[in-house]
């Protein structure tokens, strides 16, 4: 087994954990996600599989798979590029061991002749005699290394339990609850018990070892290990075919700085499901609509270069800014693509459509900037239409708009009036969205899009431009429901029994005939109130859509149909097609 730097050949070796810990120095590159087992979980089984390798007198060593390392890194250290969370894991219960073993050695034994000692300069940490503290065979990275580096060395150990206990310190503890038991279980056998267990983890317990002499070749080595994608996100596989097939490491360096600045640019802290989200919307603009389990393949073969790979990781950053600003219309970002306020931006922003985030990251790029504000005062009047039909979230306008950005991409369509063309078969037609607007519902969780459907609405019986002005602020206007959410029967018994029973009558809460606008704190002051009660605040009210709610005599189920039909005409000429 070589355990230093210089080898220029790949290596593949079998070897006890222990052993992996006590012969070489290891650090997990910065750019790694933290370490993320969790003890109901990963930990447990961790635990019951080495707990019953043990304790079956099993007479085979037992196999936790394989990891990769490579030598090609700062310092001395070699870098881990899969196989983080066992070694941890690993770590911490030999950490545990010791620390039980110093607790039934108390003050009697010698530094010298000390198994806790010699447990943790052997597997945990360790100096040479001119150093002046120990320096632990495993470096995590910056978020995990304070708590890591505590428990290894058994300077801070962690005693109490935290709410913000990290994952590291949360498996210690588990541990060492576990450990602590022994001396009850085994009595005074309960020492060589613990030497039992640390002996099986240094020899028995053992991984398999890929070595490689370059990080670009570790990479590769990993994606092939791992081409099934068990336990692995599309970004995890992605990251790791683009860093392998990046090449030199200057190369490799501008490729992962590209892709850490996309993440970035997300505001993420890691490539998680929300950045596999990006991914997707991305390429689903690129190269039509991609699902996420076809992610990964259909981006690889994108990427078979390091020159791809530099490239891709440009795009990648690139798309990443548009990403980002679409969910922010107040961005810098924004000053060359459009003129002036952006508040068709602010709704769609409001919206967060999967389709209309795929259309964009291509218009938004290729367009000029009046064409990107024709393209947004359409989006939002397609967007309200599709979301009253039910469909925007659909596969069919997942498909049309990634097929209008590719045809954008490749310069097929560079106006907002050829997009309308692409689109005349999908967005609803006046009387389809007039009849499905007369019965729509608006539940709890989206009332800040029946207060914009409101605004909109209240803005086009004043004859502005209804189809961008979003108001979605309950501090400056609430939403209030005349026929209350809670609802008293007493107060409300006429319009319980004229609706049918209480399930209909409940059914009637979340009609947009049902919503009005108020400014903010009349609502809390009328809100379960009887309508007698509530007329003169709705009467008062400067919308006019609500001052005609409150200068009826009485709320019927008759009332929010008539005025939802009423609406829903409005409606037709507030977003038009």
């Amino acid at each position: 087994m070589a355990t230093g730097h210089g080898s220029t050949s790949l290596q593949l070796y079998l070897v006890g954990i222990g052993e992996v810990l006590r012969n070489n120095r290891l650090v997990v590159p910065q750019f790694q996600r933290s370490y993320c087992w969790k003890v109901e979980q990963e930990v447990l089984d961790y635990w019951t599989d080495l707990n019953r390798a043990i304790n079956g007198e099993a007479k085979e060593d037992y196999f936790f798979g394989t990891i990769v390392i490579t030598q090609d890194g700062a310092g001395s250290r070699k870098q881990i590029i899969d196989g983080q969370q066992r070694l941890v894991t690993s770590s911490l219960l030999i950490s545990a061991i010791r620390d039980e073993l110093r607790l039934l050695e108390g003050s009697l034994v010698k530094a010298e002749d000390s198994q806790a000692v010699g447990i943790s300069r052997t597997f945990l940490a360790s100096k040479a005699w001119n150093d002046k503290y120990a320096e632990p065979h495993l470096k995590l990275n910056e978020s995990d290394n304070p708590d890591f580096l505590g428990i290894a060395t058994g300077d801070t150990v962690p005693e109490k339990a935290a709410k913000k206990d990290s994952d590291i310190v949360k498996a210690y503890r588990f541990f060492r609850d576990k450990i602590s038991q022994f001396p009850t279980l085994y009595g005074e056998e309960a020492a060589g018990v613990l030497e039992k267990w640390v002996t099986y983890v240094q020899h028995r317990a053992q991984l398999a070892v890929v070595e490689t002499p370059t990080e670009a070749d570790a990479y590769v080595i990993f994606e092939t290990l791992n081409n099934r994608g068990a336990d692995l996100t599309t970004a995890d596989l992605l990251k790791n075919h683009l860093f392998g097939a990046a090449g030199e490491q200057q190369n490799l360096n501008a490729v992962r700085n590209n892709w850490h600045q996309a993440i970035g640019a997300l505001s993420l802290p890691a490539a998680d499901a929300k950045f596999t989200k990006f991914l997707r919307h991305y390429w689903s603009s690129k190269v039509g609509k991609v699902t996420e389990r076809d992610l990964y393949s259909e981006m690889r073969k994108a990427v078979a270069h390091r020159q791809e790979a530099l490239a891709f990781s440009q795009d990648l950053l690139s798309a990443a800014q548009t990403y980002t600003a679409l969910s922010f219309p107040e961005k810098e970002f924004w000053a060359t693509k459009c003129s002036g306020r952006r508040p068709a931006l602010d709704t769609l922003a409001m919206f967060d459509l999967a389709p209309n985030k795929i259309l964009l990251l291509a218009a938004v790029d290729h367009f000029q900037p009046n064409e990107i504000e024709k393209l947004l005062r359409a989006m939002v009047n397609w967007s309200v239409r599709g979301m009253i039909m039910g469909a925007m979230n659909r596969g069919r306008y997942e498909d049309v708009y990634s097929q209008i950005a590719v045809a954008i991409r490749k310069n097929e369509v560079t106006t907002t009036s050829q997009i309308r063309q692409r689109v005349e078969g999908l967005i609803p037609s006046d009387t389809d969205f007039k009849t499905q607007f007369e019965v729509a519902t608006v539940g709890r969780s989206d009332a800040r899009i029946a207060r914009y459907y409101l605004t909109a609405l209240e803005t086009t019986k004043l004859k502005d431009q209804p189809e961008f002005v979003p108001n979605t602020n309950p501090s400056q206007v609430n939403l209030e429901h005349v026929f209350p959410q809670n609802a008293k029967e007493a107060d409300w018994l006429d319009f319980i029994e004229a609706s049918g029973d209480h399930q209909d009558a409940a059914s009637l809460v979340y009609r947009l005939g049902n919503m009005v606008l108020l400014p903010a704190g009349t609502n809390s002051k009328i809100g379960n109130k009887p309508f007698s009660e509530k007329t003169e605040a709705l009467k008062a009210s400067t919308f006019l859509l609500t001052k005609k709610v409150g200068e009826k005599e009485s709320w019927t189920p008759k009332m929010i149909q008539d005025r939802q039909q009423y609406l829903a005409a409005l409606a037709v000429k507030t977003w038009p097609r």
